[in-house]
């Protein structure tokens, strides 16, 4: 690949990182933060919340749209309006301005991630498309391992406000930086809006949808609960949930390196297997959390299974139809943030009566419920094709 084939996707790359950075900044902030504005930690996990439902509602709403804007346009204006939504954080004098700030910020990260995804498919060669998606989503591993600490840090020097208005500053920078993105032509949508109906007739949708959502619910029900399972376990301070993040995220990204297999099998065949990895995973997890040791390292494995299925997830759903790239990818959006709405909500109660371990188990048999019907759709194309 050229040096001008390059640049667009590392933009790419650090649109999808910076999109992390502020998502998962809030955190670590977060008891500053209440002090700051007086109130308590509740108060700020509505702002958290709010970031949520806004980045969900603006996915579902943008995707009819997602096909007809030019991207590069889309990602460029989405990233003006985080910027002023962040500035708004880093000034915010009451909870509630805090989380319409939120709000904001999530509304135009649910426009900026489909945009990054659909773009990064329309650019990509058809035999380097797996492999291109992968080098993006490793900007979700950069905001993972670096995000949090850089957060931490910023804040001991310049306070939250400030670490506001540097985030701020950088999404306020990627408007222009955007001008390097190249325009793609329209594949027939300009000017028509797409109906979610016409997506998910698609042969195949469904299947990507179910299995994106199997995939989304067992990753945010497990990876929400595991801090707290471990601390108790072992009695251990914050230190090992950060640990296991850091694990996480070096494997997400190291994952990479297997995005080739992908695009030499094809996505629609890989999909059962890289479900099947990752139920896997859910088995062993709650066994490994049962020592320090293999807790602290494990999670390098999850990352690795979990870049490898997440890889295949965008690749089989930006394969089901270039026409409609933008629709599909903005109800792959949604579809990912209804899933941590719904794993809080549903499966808080469960691990507070029943513990990890059922958890964890559930994701398991979740997951292997999509890999079977993924694994029903391989085997018939491939009984369909001319021997």
């Amino acid at each position: 690949m050229s040096a001008d084939g390059r640049a667009p996707l590392l933009l790419l790359t650090l649109s999808i990182a910076a999109v992390g950075i502020q998502a998962l900044m809030l955190s670590p902030l977060l008891t500053d933060i209440a002090a700051g504005l007086g109130t308590q930690a509740k108060e700020i996990g509505f702002a958290a919340s709010a970031y949520g439902v806004g980045v969900a509602s603006a996915a579902l709403l943008a995707a009819p749209q997602l096909g007809r804007w030019p991207k590069r346009a889309a990602i460029r204006i989405a990233f003006a309006v985080l910027a002023f939504s962040l500035f708004l954080c880093a000034f915010a004098w009451d909870w509630r301005v805090l989380a319409g700030a939120q709000l904001i910020a999530g509304l135009a990260s649910g426009v900026i991630i489909p945009a990054t995804y659909a773009l990064t498919g329309d650019i990509a060669p058809p035999d380097r498309r797996s492999q291109d998606l992968g080098k993006v989503l490793f900007g979700w591993s950069i905001a993972m391992v670096a995000g949090v600490p850089l957060a931490a840090l910023l804040s001991a020097f310049v306070g939250w406000r400030g670490t506001f208005m540097i985030v701020g500053g950088v999404a306020a920078i990627m408007p222009f930086a955007g001008a390097l993105l190249p325009k793609v032509a329209s594949f027939g949508t300009s000017g028509e809006r797409v109906r979610y109906m016409e997506v998910l007739r698609l042969p195949g949708a469904w299947v990507g949808y179910l299995s994106t959502f199997a995939y989304m619910i067992a990753f945010y029900q497990t990876y929400t609960f595991i801090g707290d399972h471990v601390r108790q376990t072992h009695g251990a301070g914050a230190w090992l949930g950060g640990t296991i993040s850091l694990a996480y995220g070096i494997g997400f990204g190291v994952g990479v390196v297997f995005d080739k297999v992908i695009d030499r099998k094809g996505p629609t065949r890989m999909l059962p297997f890289g479900m099947a990895l990752v139920s896997i995973n859910y088995v062993v997890l709650p066994f490994a959390a049962e020592r320090v040791l293999t807790v602290m390292a494990w999670p390098f494995f999850w990352g690795l299974a979990n870049h490898f299925c997440m890889t295949v997830l965008v690749s089989y759903m930006n394969s089901l139809s270039p026409r409609l790239r933008g629709t599909i990818m903005g109800l792959f959006s949604f579809t990912t943030y209804f899933s941590l709405g719904t794993a809080g909500a549903v499966y808080g109660p469960v691990y507070q009566v029943h513990g990890f371990f059922v958890v964890s188990f559930a994701s398991a048999a979740t997951v292997a419920v999509a890999a079977v019907i993924a694994l029903q759709r391989s085997l018939a194309l491939n009984s369909d094709r001319p021997r």
